[in-house]
């Protein structure tokens, strides 16, 4: 307790009186302003009692610097000046309360309450205090966390630009390309079109239409490969007509059998050539989405797997959904914003799978072409589903000469006789394929890759192996030793066909196993003669 009064025996009584009331009294006794201020500088003080007026100072002025040093100690005026102006000139000047010298017993209760509330308020600043440092805190994770922020969307925004960037640099790839090759390409073709309007040889004219055919179909590999710049640019149209859902079902599952094949993949749809749902599509846009769509599944599928296609009319009037189902792995939730981005093959550029990671995205934008949606359902190991809703048309049925011929073609494909050809150059897999054409019931079927052709040889059981000895991945001297050391195919006759006709070669290779070796450029009429020979099959008439 702290004293400010002249008298000594004034604080005696006070002290007595909050001892009486069960205060542990420490009292400490100033008279004049210098007193006070060096006892307010100690601290610690839970009382100040005060007389109202004192002949060094009032009690006005040591209220005020008692203030000045200390919020919370409760402050009382303890005087025998009774008058109703002191005590409210007292109260109002910030004093707790007002106890006159000859009442002293009630300045126990006076003092039990004001500390109390003083306690209180401690209390409160204390927690005050501890909110406004939490608050604090709070702001300042709530700065770092939005500079944080910020700098993430700052970064994405970045990436977003350089993807930008890139992807209108790949477009600017594809233009240029598409100028710096038709270029030249037109000129080889103009003067080979030339050149076959003159009067030439047999062996000429027959080299002249080899160019023309290897031009244009480098002119149709550069027009696939710029489909995607033409629809961004507005430029691709299609021709939409009443098309068979199953024919086109039909045709997708027997191109995709030989891929699938390599993997094991079973095939299934419930839909036939026959029936089945008409839609409004482009015929050859529709089939060119559906192949990618199952190629994909069978591709990024599990070995062994199933991919199944069905139709079915949608909750929408007028639509028909083609789904492409498959049993694989599904796809990773962080992947899927990235599914239809062109050039982009989720990560699996780094795996033995071919693409460019165009086909999506050019199957998308195909579909709108064509009035549709495209879209997707899968879940990490649960597989995946995407299909392609289209309008629905009217039902085409197939006229009875259509069906007879599905139906010959089919027991045709019975006593079909499989050559396996494995070879990595386009043009001369085309090259065999129209002389293999002059070969009644035989169906060639083609391997770019050394691996791929011993799956597919495995999976089809060919007839007859046609190899190449330069290869992407294995040599052909290779896969003809493996071939020889399977005890299922170790029978089967393999003709090897190379530009590489070095007499080591050949002894080489013939000494390995191999039925026959042709040299290129090949002699079609000895070449077919060798093959016919093999498959004990006649040329046609």
């Amino acid at each position: 307790m702290l004293v400010v009064d002249d008298s000594d025996d004034d604080v005696v009584m006070v002290a007595r009186a909050l001892r009486r009331g069960g205060f542990s009294v420490r009292q400490s006794r100033v008279a004049d302003p210098d007193a006070l201020r060096e006892a307010l500088s100690r601290g610690g003080w839970d009382l100040v009692v005060s007389e109202f007026e004192t002949r060094a100072m009032s009690g006005l002025a040591a209220l005020a610097a008692v203030r000045a040093a200390e919020p919370d100690p409760p402050f009382v005026f303890v005087s025998s000046r009774l008058g109703e102006e002191t005590a409210v000139a007292a109260l109002r000047s910030g004093a707790q309360d007002f106890v006159a010298k000859g009442d002293l017993r009630r300045l126990p209760v006076v003092a039990a309450r004001e500390t109390r509330e003083a306690a209180h308020r401690r209390e409160r600043r204390r927690a005050e205090a501890e909110v406004r440092e939490l608050n604090a805190s709070l702001e300042r994770r709530v700065r770092e966390r939005t500079a944080e922020l910020e700098a993430s969307n700052r970064a994405l925004e970045a990436a977003k630009a350089q993807a930008e960037k890139a992807s209108a640099a790949k477009n600017e790839f594809l233009s240029r390309m598409s100028h710096e090759l038709r270029t030249p390409l037109n000129a080889v073709l103009g003067f080979a079109q030339l050149l076959e309007m003159e009067s030439l040889s047999e062996e000429q004219a027959s080299g002249v239409r080899a160019i023309l055919r290897a031009g244009r179909h480098l002119l149709d590999l550069i027009n696939e490969v710029l489909d995607l710049t033409r629809i961004e640019s507005g430029n691709l149209s299609v021709s939409l007509e009443p098309v068979p859902a199953g024919e086109v079902v039909a045709e997708v599952l027997d191109l995709a059998s030989g891929v699938a094949s390599t993997r094991g993949a079973r095939l299934r749809t419930e839909l036939s050539a026959a029936r089945g749902p008409t839609v409004f599509a482009d015929r050859q846009r529709l089939r060119q989405v559906l192949l990618n769509l199952v190629a994909n599944a069978v591709k990024y599928g599990r070995d062994g797997g199933a991919v199944t296609v069905t139709a079915m009319s949608t909750a929408r009037d007028g639509r028909c959904r083609l789904s492409v189902v498959d049993d694989g792995p599904g796809i990773a939730p962080r992947l899927v914003p990235r599914l239809f981005t062109a050039f982009d093959r989720l990560g699996a550029e780094s795996s033995t799978v071919e693409g460019t990671g165009l086909g999506l995205a050019l199957s998308r934008r195909l579909t709108e072409l064509m009035g549709g949606e495209i879209g997707y359902d899968s879940a990490p190991g649960g597989g995946s589903e995407f299909w392609v809703e289209l309008a629905l048309a009217a039902e085409a049925q197939p006229a009875a000469g259509a069906s007879r011929e599905r139906t010959s073609a089919l027991s045709a494909t019975d006593a079909r006789r499989v050559v396996l050809y494995i070879e990595d150059n386009l043009p001369n897999f085309k090259v065999v394929s129209r002389a293999l054409a002059r070969l009644p019931g035989v169906e060639i079927v083609e391997a770019i890759q050394g691996r791929v052709g011993l799956d597919l040889a495995r999976a089809r059981r060919p007839d007859l192996i046609l190899l190449d000895l330069h290869l992407p991945d294995l040599p052909g001297e290779e896969v003809l030793s493996r071939l020889k050391a399977d005890p299922e195919l170790a029978a089967t006759p393999v003709v090897v066909l190379s530009a590489d006709a070095l007499p080591r070669t050949v002894a080489r290779v013939v000494e390995a196993g191999a039925a026959d070796f042709l040299t290129k450029p090949l002699d079609l009429r000895r070449f077919l003669k060798v093959v016919r020979d093999r498959l004990g099959v006649d040329a046609k008439t």
